[in-house]
């Protein structure tokens, strides 16, 4: 078999598994895609709530909504991306009997429907804000889409990372999850890093995610150009989890055949 047709083969079987994805998480539930809008409402309104109550203004721009939004979905597409990854070949065995399957077509597959469903849910939330007379307007959507894109590699990466340890220790997961939910409170999510003081910034410094988040809204926001976020430092840690992951996933493969 030749190159392309090989590749032609990997792209019907992940246009095949994105299909069966979509189908499981979204229609076979009686509320589907519902679930993918509430987790963001869910924060936005919690935050909302607490700014309120607390009498703080927004940290950028003048709707504190639309600033927890810019943070909520790169947090929700790095978590959910590495739970699905993680988990993917488990959920998943029963077609791991198909030679044309790879374990690698599943993690391709959920995280094309993961990405899709967050851009859906991203612009449905700017839609609402435009239509409740909030003013939206986007700076540099190249600028926003970089640390995204960087963002996928590095949760692709550690979520391989992660399900080759699962593979050998199935209770990791439960310790994974128990560690990376300070990560929501240390990346950025609800503060921007100007906020921090330099005693606090300096540990927080080697958190991808805080980097990213000021990014993010470095393209969003037209009055805000952060200075405390690194692109260097993110590409690098990216591209290094990423084939670290792709080398995981290999090495366990390799060592399942032989068993």
């Amino acid at each position: 078999m030749s190159f392309l047709q090989a590749l032609n083969v990997q792209g019907r079987v992940i246009s095949a598994l994105t299909l069966r994805e979509t189908r499981s998480r979204y229609g076979n539930k009686k509320l589907g895609f519902f679930w993918a809008l509430f987790e963001p409402f869910a924060h936005i309104a919690v935050f909302i709530g607490i700014f309120s109550a607390l009498g703080r203004n927004s940290p950028l721009g003048d709707n504190i909504g639309l600033f927890i939004l810019t943070g909520i979905v790169p947090w929700l597409l790095f978590n959910n991306i590495v739970t699905l990854v993680m988990n993917g070949s488990q959920a998943n065995k029963a077609l791991m009997g198909y030679p044309q399957v790879m374990p690698i077509d599943i993690t391709i597959s959920r995280v094309i429907l993961e990405v899709a469903t967050l851009f859906l849910v991203f612009i449905f939330f700017l839609g609402i804000a435009v239509y409740l007379g909030v003013h939206v307007e986007i700076n540099n959507f190249l600028l926003m889409m970089q640390p995204i894109g960087l963002l996928i590699l590095f949760s692709t990466g550690l979520g391989l990372i992660n399900a080759a340890i699962v593979n050998y220790y199935p209770s990791y997961d439960n310790i994974y999850s128990a560690l990376s939910r300070p990560l929501y409170f240390m990346s950025g999510v609800f503060f921007t890093a100007d906020f921090l003081s330099e005693d606090v910034y300096k540990y927080l410094y080697y958190n991808p995610l805080l980097h990213t988040m000021e990014w993010v809204r470095s393209g969003f926001y037209s009055s805000f150009n952060s200075q405390r976020y690194d692109p260097e430092f993110v590409i690098m840690v990216s591209l290094i989890v990423f084939a670290l992951g792709l080398l995981a996933d290999r090495m366990t493969m390799k060592i399942s055949r032989q068993q």
